[in-house]
């Protein structure tokens, strides 16, 4: 993850440095999808969805008047749910929740279409790559909590997720004076659960991004 950080400053130094471009901070609010969990031909839905944000800064590198490409760095802290009921009995308590914190890396071209002197819409697509540094599992009863004893979301030993993953993010986005809304998707490519079964996380997100 080291490297991927250094290259990523690298491109955002090299970038300022050849052209015009534009620094700016962006907020988003996310709504986590995670999919099911698959092995084989069987699947099951054991994370469902939850809430989550992220705020960072974005470097947006114009080619010409409308072609841009636009890598950002944010915080991010995301949460989702989890189906644990499987056997009679047992209730909601035995449901945790999910929490994640990291850094997320998406690095997107773009396209700016000047519909009117006074509206323009841009699209932009490009990957995406998280790094959690924090996140476990939160069961609401404490008993419960402490039976779980050495499951982790993250761990070498008894660890759920991995660390990195990576999705393919696309939105649409409404800019006006130094402001820009975006609407985006982010559809995971690699799996994020250790061992046999699969599973992707996707995320939808409604972003502020302010230009300085």
């Amino acid at each position: 993850m080291r490297k991927t950080i250094t290259l990523f400053l690298a491109l955002i130094t090299a970038l300022s440095a050849l052209a015009d471009g534009l620094w700016g901070a962006k907020a988003s609010f996310d709504i986590n999808k995670p999919g099911k969990w698959k092995t084989g031909d069987v699947s099951t839905t054991l994370y469902t969805s939850g809430l989550g944000f992220s705020v960072g800064g974005v470097y947006s590198h114009y080619f010409n008047d409308n072609l841009f490409l636009e890598p950002s760095l944010s915080i991010f802290y995301d949460t989702y749910g989890c189906d644990f009921i499987i056997a009679e009995g047992m209730t909601a308590d035995y449901s945790p929740k999910v929490y994640k914190a990291g850094l997320r890396i998406p690095v997107v071209i773009g396209y700016t279409f000047d519909i009117t002197d006074d509206f323009a819409v841009a699209v932009f697509t490009g990957p995406e790559f998280d790094y959690a540094f924090a996140g476990d599992y939160r069961w609401k009863n404490k008993s419960i909590q402490d039976m779980a004893g050495d499951l982790h979301l993250f761990g070498k030993e008894s660890g759920m997720d991995r660390r990195l993953s990576c999705a393919w993010k696309g939105g649409i986005g409404f800019p006006f004076s130094d402001w820009r809304v975006d609407f985006e998707a982010a559809v995971g490519i690699s799996d994020i659960v250790v061992g046999a079964p699969s599973c992707r996380q996707n995320r939808f997100s409604l972003s502020l991004l302010r230009y300085f």
